[in-house]
């Protein structure tokens, strides 16, 4: 039997389903930071293909998991200010952000298969790529067809983390930021979701894409001190151990800290604002892998 449609299964969030025959369930979610927007842009042209496309199984989109965030146009809920991506599986009768991320979590668990799509919000920027946890997830991320593929660490609270710690297959991708909408990523983003589709079998009538990417392992480089945020490195940039990347200046111009590479590798990410707090993500250069 077909069903499809919107609901509102999860409090104050648009849920959109089909289901139709015999086969895995798949959850793709956008929208967790509510100032990433290639994501929803993308989620939304994909529920317009799978509306008149033959499906084997179950799609369960979720455009936008965080209204809250969404409506300040903010990374971290204004209700709580947490962030949503670091909270999952949640609390049922928590702050507002976990009891979300708890009723997210219900939908998560009747998945086999997860796509979390982001971009670097208004504070960083990252090259487009597909991350992915062990095997099973790099043959998914191979076949999204981004040019990069990062080997994501292990963090606490993150949805496709902890999917992936569940067992099941979990990408999470990246695409730009810096607060824009990029047309061309929204078209990467949809492309990409629907040849994972096929390969997971849910689209008979497709083909996923061949595979695609280089590898790359690394983690973000931590602000120590709080002031102004001076990149002198570039995204995309092929850097050597003790480059400079970017330092952290006082209100004097004197220097707070500087980024230096810990190893020969490329900048996946950098942030893109000019003032940076302490603990804050200063610049991700990866090695490749």
């Amino acid at each position: 039997m077909l069903r499809e449609g919107w609901s509102r299964p999860i409090e104050g969030v648009d849920v959109w389903h089909r289901h139709a025959g015999t086969g895995p369930t798949v959850l793709l979610t956008a929208g967790v930071h509510g100032d990433e927007y290639e994501g929803p842009a993308a989620l939304i042209e994909c529920i317009d293909h799978l509306r008149y496309t033959p499906v084997t199984g179950r799609v369960i989109v979720i455009p936008v998991a965080n209204p809250m965030a969404w409506r300040g146009a903010s990374r971290l809920s204004p209700e709580d200010g947490l962030n949503l991506a670091r909270v999952f599986p949640g609390k049922a009768h928590g702050t507002p952000t976990e009891h979300l991320a708890s009723q997210i979590w219900t939908l998560a668990e009747e998945a086999d298969f997860l796509i979390d799509l982001h971009s670097g919000g208004s504070d960083y920027t990252f090259l487009p790529l597909a991350g992915y946890y062990g095997n099973a997830s790099l043959d998914a991320a191979c076949r999204f067809g981004l040019p990069v593929l990062w080997n994501l660490p292990e963090t606490n609270g993150v949805l496709s983390c902890e999917m992936h710690r569940c067992g099941k297959t979990a990408v999470g991708c990246e695409y730009l930021g810096g607060g824009q909408l990029s047309r061309p990523g929204v078209q990467a983003y949809t492309r990409g979701v629907r040849s994972c589709l096929a390969l997971w079998g849910l689209l008979p009538n497709e083909q996923p894409r061949p595979a695609n990417g280089d590898r790359y392992t690394g983690d973000w480089m931590l602000a120590e001190a709080e002031g102004a945020f001076v990149a002198t490195a570039r995204l995309g940039d092929m850097v050597e151990a003790g480059a400079s990347l970017a330092t952290i200046r006082n209100t004097r111009g004197e220097p707070l800290q500087e980024f230096k590479a810990a190893t020969h590798g490329r900048v996946l990410a950098i942030r893109s604002k000019g003032y940076i707090r302490k603990g804050d993500w200063g610049v991700l250069v990866a090695k490749y892998a």
